[in-house]
Parts: structure tokens; C-alpha cells; sequence
């Protein structure tokens, strides 16, 4: 299975109700061509950088999904008949892709938490040393 990112840019005057009849559209097509959304993310309206079907700006959307070369084949199909899409780009992100990597990505490492843990065992060090400091000079100023 691999790994994919599509970013696609609507027609920014569309009402609510279309833009989520799109991606209704968009994330029922992908199970059903045997792929996995791993992250939808909408981006909202931006300005484009180039006027796009006379339009300057557009509504960026975001998907991380994983599947066969057949789904991006018929994810683009659609999209490029779709005349509420005005541009789409597809890369592909992982060639051999485990979806278990994904857990492992959520979970801190246990090197992270050690390490985490020896950043803050030595913050807590140097904050007794600065406290020992301050003592010290409060002690050597009410000497003098």
C-alpha cells in the first residue's frame, strides 16, 4: 500500500452545502476504491498565486490517505470532471507504507522519554544551583 497527499482547490463562491456535498463526495470515493483517510484538513479560503478559471482565490483542502495507484487514477478522474474543483495536485509521500507506522508515530519513543526526562531532571539542577547562588549573595551582601 503507499502513501498519497492530495491537495485540491475549490471554487471559493460555492455555499457551504456544495463544498460538503465535494467532500462527502471526495472521502466516500476513497474507501470505496480500498484506500484509508489518514487526515482530512480543511485550509479554508486563501489567495491563489495565479488566477485560476478567472478566480483569485480558492478553498485549500488537504488529504493524507493511502491506497493502490487505481484509487489516485479515479480520485483525479473525478476531480477533473467535478467543475466545483478548479486545480488538484496528487504526490505520492511512501512507496511501501505500514499502517501500524502510524501508531508508532503518535507514541513518544522511549530514547524521547528518557530523554525528556533527563532535560528536565537537569532544568530542576540548575534551578537549585541559581537558588544556591542567590542565597549565597544574599548572605555575603548582609555581611558587608
Amino acid at each position: 500500500m503507499k502513501r498519497y497527499e492530495t491537495i485540491f482547490i475549490t471554487h471559493p463562491d460555492l455555499v457551504d452545502e456544495d463544498q460538503q456535498n465535494v467532500f462527502v463526495k471526495v472521502k466516500d470515493l476513497i474507501p470505496k476504491q480500498g484506500g484509508t483517510i489518514l487526515k482530512f484538513d480543511e485550509w479554508g479560503l486563501k489567495n491563489l498565486a495565479y488566477e485560476i478559471k478567472k478566480q483569485t482565490r480558492g478553498y485549500y483542502t488537504y488529504i493524507d490517505y493511502t491506497g493502490g495507484a487505481g484509487l489516485v487514477k479515479e480520485l483525479e478522474r473525478v476531480m477533473g470532471i467535478d467543475d466545483r474543483i478548479m486545480k488538484y495536485m496528487t504526490v505520492l509521500t511512501n512507496e511501501a507504507f505500514d499502517p501500524a507506522s502510524i501508531v508508532q508515530e503518535a507514541k513518544p519513543t522511549s530514547a524521547e522519554k528518557e530523554a525528556s526526562d533527563d532535560s528536565s531532571k537537569e532544568d530542576d539542577f540548575s534551578k537549585e544551583i541559581e537558588q544556591e547562588q542567590t542565597l549565597t549573595e544574599t548572605h555575603s551582601e548582609e555581611g558587608a
